[in-house]
């Protein structure tokens, strides 16, 4: 399975794109903006563990963090 986001200004574009990919049988849809920063949290954390910025434990409290919040 493959994974594309695609982000852009048109919402006509958009529109477009999203209706193409579902001609060509792909699972498409609009995301709102807190999935859109949800992920971007998940890609940030992510990375810190793989650089050593950030341990398990670290992870672990800031998304305890994020739900009380």
């Amino acid at each position: 399975m493959e994974t594309i986001l695609l982000r852009g200004d048109s919402k006509e574009n958009s529109k477009l794109l999203l209706e193409l990919a579902k001609k060509l049988n792909f699972s498409a849809r609009k995301l709102s903006q807190a999935e859109v920063e949800e992920i971007g949290i998940g890609l940030s954390i992510d990375e810190g563990i793989k650089s050593g910025l950030l341990n398990e434990k670290e992870k672990q409290d800031f998304i305890k963090f994020l739900k009380q919040v």
